[in-house]
C-alpha cells in the first residue's frame, strides 16, 4: 500500500513538472515567434503630406478616395461631399513620418498578425507620381501597438501605435464638416411652435399675463402656463445638435421622410451691440478764436454704443427614424440632412398642456394685480390697492444726522388696501389670499363637467392691461372639490384646503365688523 502511495504521489510530482516545463516551452516558442525581430524605435515610414494628390482607405469593406486639387480635398465619389478640411489635413498627417517600437523580420504567417485581412488599408500618392500602401493588422494585447506593413512587404513587419489604425477606420460622414446649429437660449426665445400631422402647438410669450408670461395653444385650447415648466421646456433648444452627417443631397428628402416633415419653429431674439459715430461741427461764429483752435485738436466724432434687438426664426424639420431611433433633420435654412438624436427633440413633439401648467389654482400676486373680487353666499367683496408718495414721518433723532442726510429722499412709497372702498390692514388680507394663491391642484381634468348648482365661492383676478381670470368653486365629493376657471379647465383640489379658505376668510370678515 505504502508502495503505491510513493508511485501515486512520483507520478503527481512528474505531472507537474511535465506541466511547468510545456507552459515554459508555449511561452518560449510564443516568443520565438518574435525571436527575429530588433527593437527599432526608430521611423518606419515618412512623406511629404504637403505633396499627397490622393489618398485612399479601405476599412470595412468600404474604400474611399480622396484627391487633391488647388490646395483642397474632395471625395472622388461625390464632390458636392462637404469634406472638413481641417479634420482631413490632420488625418493626412498621421501619415507625414510614422515611427516602430520593435520591427519583425521573416515571419512565416502573416495570418498571427491580421494581415492576411488587413483591418484598414491606405494607399497614397504624391504630385512626383510616387505610390505607397500601407496595410494595419491586429492590435498586440500586450503592447496595444498594431502590425503595419509597407507596399504589401511582409518580409518586415512593424509594430506602430494603434491609433493610426483607428483614426483612418472611420465612416465616411465623420469626415463631413457640419453646418453649425444655431446658439439659441431659452431666455432669447418668444415662441415655439410644432406642426405635427396637420395640428399645430404653440408656446408664446405672453407681456399681458400677470402670473407666468406665456401661454399654450392648440386647436381651441388656450392656457396659461407655468413659467418654471416653460423655461424647463425651452431649455433644450440649447442643447441641440447635430448626429451625423446624412447627404447633401436635397433631392432625397422623401427617403428620409423630409418631404413632408413635422416643423419645430423656434422665433428668438439677438442683441447686438454696435458702435455708431455723431459727427460735431465747429461754430465758426464764435468770437473766441482759441475756442476754436482747440476744437480742432480734439476728435471730430464722438464713438457712441447702439443696441440692436433683431427678431429672428428658425425651423426644425423632423423626418424618419433610423435604425437606432435618431431622427433625419435638416434646418430649413441650412442645405445638409443630418441626424439628431431623439431624446433632445421628443419634448418638443409630446408637448403636452399637463406638463406645462402650473399646479397652483390661481398663483395671482396681488401686487401684480388690480382688483380681486370674492363672491361667497350671495355677497360680493371687491379688493383694491393704491399706490402713491407720502412725506416721510419725522422723528427728534432726525436734527442729529450729518448734512450729507439731505440728499436721501423724503417721501416713500405707501400702499394702501380696500375692500369694497373701506382700508383693511394689509397682514389681514395676506392670511386668507395666501391660501388662494398657493392652493394646488390635485388632478388635472380632460373635459370640463357639467354643473347644475351655483358655485359655493367665485374668485376673480383683474389687471389694467386685460388679464382677466375667473376661478369657481363647486363641492364635487366626499375628498375633493371641483375648481373650473374661464379658460374652459377644470381640477380637483382637496377639500380640506378649500375649508381652510373659508375659515380664514371668515375670520377676515370678522375682525372688519
Amino acid at each position: 500500500m505504502k508502495k503505491k502511495n510513493i508511485g501515486l504521489i512520483a507520478g503527481i510530482v512528474l505531472l507537474v513538472v511535465l506541466c511547468v516545463v510545456y507552459f515554459v516551452l508555449h511561452n518560449h516558442n510564443a516568443s520565438s515567434s518574435e525571436a527575429d525581430s530588433t527593437d527599432t524605435a526608430a521611423t518606419a515610414f515618412e512623406t511629404d503630406t504637403d505633396k499627397l494628390t490622393e489618398l485612399t482607405v479601405t476599412t470595412e469593406g468600404q474604400s474611399y478616395t480622396f484627391t487633391k486639387s488647388d490646395d483642397k480635398w474632395s471625395y472622388s465619389a461625390d464632390a458636392s461631399f462637404p469634406l472638413d478640411q481641417s479634420n482631413f489635413e490632420e488625418l493626412a498627417g498621421k501619415l507625414k513620418s510614422i515611427s516602430s517600437d520593435r520591427e519583425l523580420k521573416d515571419v512565416e504567417a502573416v495570418s498571427e498578425y491580421g494581415l492576411d485581412v488587413p483591418a484598414v488599408q491606405v494607399s497614397i500618392k504624391n504630385s512626383d507620381d510616387e505610390t505607397h500602401t500601407l496595410e494595419f493588422g491586429a492590435v498586440n494585447d500586450m503592447t496595444s501597438n498594431c502590425y503595419m506593413t509597407i507596399d504589401k512587404d511582409t518580409s518586415k513587419i512593424y509594430m506602430v501605435a494603434s491609433d493610426l489604425e483607428t483614426a483612418f477606420n472611420f465612416n465616411l460622414s465623420d469626415l463631413a464638416e457640419k453646418e453649425s446649429f444655431p446658439s439659441i437660449t431659452a431666455t432669447t426665445v418668444t415662441k415655439l411652435t410644432v406642426e405635427k400631422q396637420g395640428e399645430e402647438a404653440e408656446v408664446i410669450e405672453k407681456s399681458d399675463s400677470a402670473s407666468t408670461g406665456w401661454s399654450y395653444t392648440k386647436g381651441s385650447t388656450q392656457r396659461d402656463i407655468d413659467s418654471s415648466n416653460t423655461s424647463n421646456l425651452l431649455n433644450g433648444i440649447s442643447s441641440l445638435s447635430w448626429g451625423s452627417f446624412v447627404s447633401a443631397d436635397t433631392s432625397k428628402l422623401a427617403e428620409y421622410g423630409l418631404d413632408a416633415p413635422t416643423k419645430i419653429m423656434i422665433d428668438y431674439q439677438v442683441t447686438e451691440t454696435k458702435d455708431s459715430d455723431t459727427s460735431t461741427s465747429e461754430d465758426d461764429t464764435s468770437e473766441d478764436s482759441s475756442s476754436n483752435e482747440d476744437a480742432e485738436n480734439d476728435s471730430d466724432s464722438d464713438s457712441t454704443t447702439e443696441t440692436v434687438t433683431t427678431n429672428k426664426q428658425e425651423v426644425l424639420l423632423l423626418g424618419g427614424q433610423d435604425s437606432s431611433g435618431n431622427y433625419y433633420a435638416k434646418l430649413e435654412s441650412q442645405s445638409n440632412i443630418y441626424t439628431i438624436s431623439s431624446s433632445s427633440v421628443e419634448s418638443f413633439l409630446n408637448i403636452d398642456v399637463k406638463t406645462l401648467v402650473s399646479n397652483y389654482v390661481s398663483n395671482y400676486i396681488f401686487a401684480d394685480l388690480d382688483r380681486v373680487t370674492i363672491q361667497k353666499d350671495g355677497e360680493s367683496y371687491e379688493f383694491t390697492k393704491t399706490t402713491e408718495e407720502k412725506a416721510k414721518e419725522k422723528d427728534d433723532s432726525d436734527d442729529s444726522k450729518s448734512e450729507d442726510s439731505d440728499t436721501e429722499s423724503d417721501t416713500e412709497t405707501v400702499t394702501t388696501y380696500f375692500m369694497n372702498g373701506n382700508e383693511i390692514k394689509l397682514e389681514d388680507f395676506s392670511s386668507f389670499y395666501s391660501n388662494i394663491s398657493s392652493l394646488e391642484c390635485q388632478e388635472w381634468l380632460d373635459e370640463v363637467p357639467e354643473t347644475q348648482d351655483e358655485p359655493e365661492m367665485t374668485v376673480e383676478f383683474y389687471k389694467e392691461n386685460g388679464v382677466y381670470f375667473k376661478v369657481e368653486y363647486y363641492p364635487y365629493d366626499s375628498n375633493f372639490y371641483l375648481v373650473k376657471n374661464n379658460q374652459g379647465t377644470a381640477c380637483l383640489v382637496n377639500k380640506m384646503k378649500i375649508k381652510e379658505i373659508e375659515s380664514s376668510f371668515e375670520k377676515f370678515l370678522e375682525k372688519q365688523n
